[in-house]
């Protein structure tokens, strides 16, 4: 038996919103409901905004020091 937990981690780990909403029909039914719930919280969560606020930062960082690379 796989738990709602265990069903939301694979869910989050995908791709795309569509992969996600049809990984999300085949939990099932009984299961379903709790399965989004952990899905919307772990998505939500505020350290999810923070890796994304330091990778977008990080890529930045990439871009500007190879820009002056190309310019130097």
């Amino acid at each position: 038996m796989t738990w709602p937990r265990e069903y939301a981690r694979q869910i989050i780990a995908m791709h795309t919103r569509e992969e996600r909403n049809a990984a999300l029909l085949e939990v099932p039914e009984h299961l379903r409901e709790l399965t989004k719930r952990h899905c919307l919280n772990a998505w939500n969560h505020p350290s999810r905004l923070k890796r994304k606020e330091a990778a977008a930062y990080e890529q930045q960082q990439s871009n500007t020091a190879t820009a002056a690379t190309r310019a130097g």
